[in-house]
């Protein structure tokens, strides 16, 4: 079994095709998104469709979130150019895409084998603004230990994570569309788009971490052409 999981799009509609075509080149049994598909980027209405034609399981991201339940950005962030911008991607929204976002879901568990299964979420197992860093207490995890190898994996921070904690394996997929090198704010960008797969081989369960080339000028200039609020923010290569 293989499967391939793809996190924080953020409507980068450039990269997600890119990553989806590199995913059919890898013939994954399934795919699971992990959340924040639409926001801050030029393409919501347009990913959400290329999502949704998927037919894959969706774990709802904070930013997805929003989308349906305004005033919850306001328990993440006071900042009025994230604010700013989340609005704007709200109004390219019609209520066919806020109908699909409203089927995602909280969590997801998959049975990989006897012994392994994955436990999905976009920031945590109890929230989906919860930064998990490197070092991060794993506070969140609590009860979910319960004998079995599990493998936990979110998105959210769009930096690529493996930890191991007491034979567990917590992973962070990465960004398909807005990729950071480092937790830092503001944050710099990898030129690619990433995600991750899991493959169980003979009983053994096998993470990889992708890196898929991108066309950053063909972005960045549907980027900048845009009135989007954070067109100069978003856009780099």
């Amino acid at each position: 079994m293989k499967i391939a999981f793809i996190s924080d799009i953020h409507g980068n509609i450039h990269a997600f095709k890119a990553v989806l075509k590199d995913i059919k080149r890898e013939k994954p049994d399934r795919i699971v998104f992990l959340g924040d598909a639409s926001t801050l980027g030029m393409r919501p209405a347009e990913t959400l469709e290329r999502l949704e034609a998927l037919k894959c399981d969706c774990i709802l991201g904070n930013h997805d979130d929003f989308m349906i339940h305004p005033e919850k950005i306001a328990e993440y962030t006071k900042d009025k150019l994230v604010i700013d911008t989340v609005e704007w991607s709200r109004a390219l929204h019609s209520e066919r895409h806020l109908a699909f976002i409203r089927t995602f879901k909280d969590t997801l568990r998959i049975k990989l084998t006897d012994y392994h299964d994955i436990f999905c979420y976009h920031a945590s197992p109890k929230s989906n603004m919860e930064n998990i860093k490197p070092d991060t207490p794993l506070d969140s995890f609590a009860g979910l230990l319960d004998g079995k190898r599990t493998l936990f994996i979110g998105g959210h921070t769009h930096v690529q994570m493996l930890r191991n904690q007491t034979g567990n394996r917590v992973i962070t997929a990465g960004s398909v569309g807005q990729p950071f090198i480092s937790y830092v704010m503001p944050p710099v960008k990898h030129p690619w788009a990433e995600y991750a797969t899991v493959s169980v081989v003979k009983d053994r369960v096998q993470v990889e971490f992708k890196q898929v080339p991108v066309d950053n000028d063909l972005i960045n200039r549907e980027i900048m052409e845009s009135d989007s609020p954070m067109n100069d923010f978003i856009s780099e290569f």
